[in-house]
C-alpha cells in the first residue's frame, strides 16, 4: 500500500472520529434546547463536570500534548497523527461496544451543525494539512461545536420571530377558536391530556402534541395545522425564564387559564421562586376579564398569584381551610387506580377511575372546571372522565418477566415522586420493592433538601434503591431511614444496571423507574422513553 493510499485512509478515519464527536456535542446542546442558560446550568452538575473532566474534553487534550511532546521528531508526522486517530477510534469502538453512543434527533439544524463541522475538518485535512494546526482542531472539537451552535443561534432567532408573527396572524383569524392556556411547574402534560379527552367528547378539537410547550414549538405546530372547524385550542406552555409564557400568551391569546402549581422545578434555571411563580402567574394575567384563571389554592405560590387578577377565577383543593371552590377529599390510590370525592356547592361525586397516581386527581380536576367553563354540562363532564384513559407522560404497569415494572420515568418531581410511591406501596410486602431513580432534575439551591426528604419516603417503602446518578446520590442516601433497612446500591454504569435488572427477571419484585433511564435499559424493561 502506498504512502498516499494510506494518508487516505487515516484521513477517513480522522473523519470518522469528527462525526461521531460533532454528534456527541450536538447531542446534549440539543438536550438543553441550543440553550446557554439550560447547558450552563448542565456544567454546574456532576454530569456536567464529569464531561468536563472527561476523554473528549480534558484527557484527549493531555493524551494528544503528551504524544506530541514524547514522539515529535522521533517519527513521523503520518505516523505521530496515525497513532492519535487510532486511540481515538479504540474509544470509539468502546463506546460502540457498551452502546452508550450519544447522537442527536436527526432535525435540519443538528444536520447543520454537525455537517458545518465536518466539512470544516474535511477542508482542512485537504487544503490544510499542518500537524500542530490538525492537532489543535482535535483537542478543541468541543469549542468549535459550541461556537458554531451559538453563531446559529443568530439566523434561529430571526427565523423563530417569522414562525411566531405568522403564527399570531394565523390564529387570529379563526375569531370563534376558544384558546385554554395550561401552564406549572408540573402536571402541565397530564392536565391538557384528561382536558383533551373531556372536551373532544362534545367538541372538535386540537391540542399541543407531547412535550411541545415552548414558543417557537407551539408557532411550528400553529402553522402547519389546519383550524378549520376546530372549536378549541388546548396549549400546553413551558418556561425556563420571566416573560417566556407572555410571549406564548401573546402569540395565542388564551381566554382561559389553568395553573396546575408553582414548584421549585427548574429553580436553577430560574434563580428563585419568586421568579417563577412571576413567570407562570403571566397566564393568568394576560386573560381577559371575561376569561377564567383556574388554579390550585393548597399551593401557597397559586395563592399569592390569584390575589389582584382582574378575570374570574376558579379554585380546587384538597384543604378546607383555603376555601377553595371545587373541594377535593378522600383520595385513595392503589396498584389499579385512583378514586376520590368532589364537590362544591351544587354537587357531591365519588369518582373511581383506572387512573395510576393520586396526584392525578389535582390534574383531572382542573381539566373539568375548564371544560364546564368551555360550556360542556355536569353530565357530560362525568360521563367523559369515567372514560378517562392515561395520557403521554403518564405512570403506566408492565411486567418483565415476574417483575412489575413501575414506570414513572416522565417528569419527575417531587409530588408526582410521592405519588409514584403510593403505587409502589399498594403492592403486597412479600414481594421486593426496588426504587431505580437518577433524581428529580434543576432543583437548584433546593436540590439537596428535596432529594433528603424523598430518601426518607422511599425507606418507608423500598427495600432497595439504586441511585444511577452522582449528583443526588449522597443527598438521597442520607435522606434514607436506617430502621427501615433499605439496602442503597450506587450504579452510575448504566451496564451495571442493564445487569442488575436482568437478575431480577425471575423474581418476584416490583420495580419503579423514577426519571429517565439509560435507552439500553429501557429497552430491556420494554418500556418506552418518552419525547
Amino acid at each position: 500500500m502506498g504512502i498516499y493510499h494510506f494518508t487516505y485512509i487515516i484521513g477517513g478515519l480522522w473523519i470518522v472520529t469528527a462525526i461521531f464527536d460533532y454528534a456527541y456535542f450536538t447531542y446534549f446542546a440539543q438536550l438543553k434546547e441550543y440553550r446557554l442558560d439550560r447547558f450552563k446550568d448542565f456544567l454546574s452538575t456532576q454530569n456536567g463536570k464529569d464531561e468536563l473532566l472527561g476523554y473528549r474534553v480534558l484527557w484527549r487534550a493531555l493524551l494528544v500534548i503528551v504524544l506530541y511532546t514524547f514522539l515529535k521528531g522521533t517519527i513521523s508526522n503520518i505516523l505521530l497523527v496515525t497513532v492519535i486517530v487510532g486511540i481515538d477510534m479504540v474509544t470509539k469502538i468502546y463506546c460502540i461496544w457498551r452502546k452508550s453512543v450519544r447522537r442527536p434527533v436527526v432535525t435540519a439544524k443538528a444536520v447543520l451543525i454537525v455537517g458545518v463541522l465536518v466539512g470544516f475538518e474535511s477542508l482542512m485535512l485537504l487544503f490544510l494539512p499542518f500537524l500542530n494546526l490538525m492537532l489543535l482542531v482535535l483537542i478543541f472539537r468541543w469549542f468549535f461545536a459550541g461556537l458554531v451552535v451559538f453563531l446559529l443561534e443568530i439566523p434561529s432567532a430571526l427565523v423563530k420571530k417569522v414562525y411566531i408573527v405568522a403564527a399570531t396572524k394565523k390564529l387570529a383569524t379563526y375569531k370563534n377558536l376558544k384558546i385554554i392556556g395550561i401552564t406549572g411547574s408540573y402536571g402541565k402534560s397530564s392536565t391538557k391530556e384528561f382536558l383533551s379527552q373531556i372536551l373532544e367528547t362534545t367538541y372538535t378539537i386540537q391540542k399541543t402534541p407531547k412535550n411541545t410547550n415552548t414558543e417557537i414549538g407551539i408557532a411550528k405546530f400553529i402553522l402547519k395545522t389546519d383550524f378549520k372547524g376546530v372549536d378549541i385550542f388546548v396549549v400546553e406552555m413551558g418556561a425556563y425564564r420571566i416573560k417566556e409564557i407572555q410571549k406564548i400568551c401573546d402569540m395565542v391569546h388564551p381566554q382561559i387559564g389553568i395553573l396546575t402549581a408553582i414548584a421549585p422545578q427548574h429553580l436553577a434555571l430560574f434563580g428563585s421562586m419568586e421568579n417563577i411563580a412571576t413567570t407562570k402567574k403571566e397566564l393568568l394575567t394576560s386573560l381577559p376579564k371575561e376569561g377564567w384563571a383556574i388554579t390550585n389554592v393548597d399551593n401557597s405560590y397559586c395563592r399569592d398569584v390569584i390575589q389582584h387578577l382582574s378575570c374570574h377565577v376558579r379554585t380546587f383543593g384538597s384543604d378546607e381551610e383555603f376555601s377553595p371552590n371545587i373541594l377535593i377529599r378522600n383520595i385513595e390510590s392503589t396498584k389499579e387506580g385512583i378514586a376520590y370525592r368532589v364537590s362544591d356547592d351544587n354537587m357531591d361525586h365519588i369518582v373511581h377511575l383506572n387512573i395510576l397516581g393520586k396526584h392525578n386527581v389535582f390534574n383531572i380536576v382542573p381539566a373539568a372546571i375548564a371544560a364546564h367553563k368551555v360550556g360542556m354540562s355536569d353530565a357530560d363532564i362525568d360521563m367523559a372522565i369515567e372514560k378517562l384513559q392515561p395520557g403521554h407522560g403518564s405512570i403506566t404497569i408492565t411486567q418483565y418477566g415476574n417483575v412489575t415494572v413501575i414506570n414513572d420515568s416522565y417528569n419527575s418531581n417531587p409530588e408526582g415522586f410521592k405519588a409514584a410511591l403510593d403505587i409502589l406501596n399498594s403492592f403486597s410486602s412479600p414481594r421486593k420493592r426496588i426504587v431505580i431513580t437518577r433524581g428529580m432534575r434543576e432543583l437548584g439551591e433546593l436540590s439537596d433538601e428535596l432529594h433528603e426528604q424523598i430518601g426518607g419516603e422511599i425507606s418507608f417503602v423500598a427495600d432497595e434503591l439504586i441511585i444511577t446518578e452522582k449528583e443526588v446520590a449522597a443527598s438521597l442516601a442520607k435522606g434514607v431511614v436506617s430502621k427501615y433497612k433499605t439496602n442503597i446500591y450506587h450504579m452510575y454504569d448504566p451496564q451495571e444496571v442493564l445487569t442488575y435488572v436482568q437478575s431480577l427477571k425471575k423474581t418476584d419484585a416490583v420495580i419503579l423507574i423514577e426519571n429517565r433511564l439509560h435507552v439500553m435499559v429501557a429497552k430491556e424493561l420494554g418500556i418506552s422513553l418518552i419525547a
